[in-house]
């Protein structure tokens, strides 16, 4: 069969040809159809490269393979029923465009294909670098919390978030932009941040990020180590995927790192039940 393969410059172009196809299952799709909304309101919300939105088409215009990528993050790449020829035709199309990509992400079973055939294209290595699972949740199970309540976050809150959110990404090595007060102005100022507040002080962080279509992504759960495994964590994810549903959303989705027992234990303890597994590669 022939593959076409079209480079978009315009999420709005991007989403007319894939959205249908994404938003047939949201949490699975969750990444990639997040991100892609996200270009939508700034293309360069991610930094200040240009983002990758690529469609590969069979021969009778039927959506074979898709990607978004947003450096310097891994490539977010998609292909219902795993096409291993679209997925090759994708990948030649981007080395012939000189596209360079730092690693590859999305359902295991896809990025899983696409990191073999690169590295049996180009010889270097495609290194297993996270094994994660999306959840999704329709309701909250009702459980008891520890001390505290939700409280969303306000504007001068702004160096509090910045200073949990880089916390979390110093422990965990993440990749792209500090977090700074002015970076999180507007996230707060979206009601997306919350906190789970002591008599004391804030000892937990949650953000709800990624709006899809009915759903919304919860993610940046941290709790500082002097506060953990006192349920702080579970409590505030409760609170916030309910308050997620009273503000309208059908569902909230989430990722948990296949190689932290712990939190996929309390997530489906708050009603969150699997749907996939991501597994994201390193390329070297």
């Amino acid at each position: 069969m022939t593959y076409h393969t079209d480079f978009f410059q315009n999420p709005n172009d991007f989403l007319a040809r894939t959205l249908t196809d994404l938003a047939k299952d949201e949490t699975r799709n969750n990444l990639l159809l997040g991100l892609a909304l996200r270009l939508k309101e700034n293309l360069h919300a991610y930094g200040e490269g240009d983002p990758l939105m690529v469609v590969v088409t069979d021969s009778v215009g039927k959506n074979a393979a898709m990607a978004v990528m947003t450096p310097p993050f891994p490539m977010i790449v998609n292909s219902d029923s795993v096409n291993e020829e679209a997925l090759t035709a994708l990948m030649e199309a981007l080395i012939s465009e000189n596209w360079q990509l730092p690693g590859v992400n999305g359902v295991a079973e896809v990025s899983d294909t696409y990191a073999r055939i690169w590295q049996a294209r180009t010889g270097k290595s495609a290194r297993l670098h996270m094994r994660l699972r999306a959840y999704e949740l329709h309701e909250v199970i009702n459980l008891d919390f520890p001390e505290g309540a939700m409280r969303i976050a306000d504007e001068k809150d702004a160096q509090l978030t910045a200073d949990l959110l880089n916390a979390m990404r110093a422990e965990l090595m993440l990749q792209g932009d500090t977090p700074t007060p002015e970076s999180v102005l507007q996230i707060i100022r979206m009601k997306r941040v919350f906190f789970w507040d002591t008599t004391e002080k804030v000892v937990c962080i949650t953000i709800a990020n990624r709006p899809q279509i009915k759903g919304i992504c919860v993610s940046g759960v941290y709790t500082p180590p002097e506060f953990r495994r006192m349920g702080y964590a579970r409590a505030l994810v409760a609170e916030v995927s309910r308050e997620m549903l009273s503000r309208g959303f059908e569902l909230t989705n989430l990722f948990t790192d296949l190689a932290n027992p712990t939190s996929n234990k309390i997530y489906q303890e708050v009603g969150y039940k699997p749907v996939c597994d991501y597994h994201q590669y390193q390329f070297k």
